[in-house]
C-alpha cells in the first residue's frame, strides 16, 4: 500500500523559508544556486503590488528606449526581491569582481540586470508554487 504524507504537498512555510534552487540556460546548470521564496508570502504578494504600479507609472515614459531601459530594471529588481541568499553549486566556484561570491541585494539586481535568462528562470520557478512542494512534482 502506497502511503502519502499531506506535508509533503504543503507549502507555505516553505516559500517563507526558501528553497535553493540552480537555474538552468538552455537545459545546461549555471553554477549558482539561489535561496529563492515564494511569491505567495505576505512580503512579495506586497512586493508584487508595488511592482505593478512602478510598471504601471513606468508606461507613461514618451522615449521607447527610456522606457523599456526602466521597464528591465524594475522586472530585475522585482525577481531580485524573491532571493534571499546566493551560494555556488555543488563542483561549483563562483566568484564576482574577482572575489569570492558573496550575498547582497545589489549584487542580486546586478545579476538578474545583466543576466536576463537567470532572471526569467528564477520568475518561473517562484511563482510555479509546485516547485515549494516536499514531494517531487513527479512523483
Amino acid at each position: 500500500m502506497k502511503t502519502i504524507d499531506l506535508e509533503d504537498f504543503f507549502t507555505e512555510e516553505r516559500e517563507k523559508e526558501g528553497v535553493w534552487f540552480e537555474p538552468k540556460i538552455k537545459g545546461k546548470p549555471c553554477g549558482i544556486e539561489l535561496l529563492v521564496t515564494g511569491r505567495g508570502t505576505d512580503e512579495n504578494v506586497v512586493g508584487g503590488e508595488r511592482y505593478l504600479k512602478a510598471r504601471a507609472e513606468s508606461e507613461e515614459i514618451k522615449d521607447p528606449v527610456e522606457k523599456e531601459r526602466r521597464q528591465k530594471e524594475l522586472f530585475a529588481n522585482r525577481v531580485a526581491e524573491f532571493v534571499k541568499g546566493i551560494r555556488a553549486a555543488e563542483g561549483s566556484e563562483v566568484k564576482y569582481n574577482g572575489k569570492p561570491l558573496e550575498y547582497s541585494i545589489p549584487m542580486i539586481q546586478k545579476l538578474f540586470l545583466q543576466a536576463p535568462l537567470i532572471t526569467t528562470a528564477v520568475y518561473d520557478f517562484v511563482t510555479d508554487t509546485a516547485n515549494f512542494m516536499k514531494r517531487e512534482k513527479n512523483a
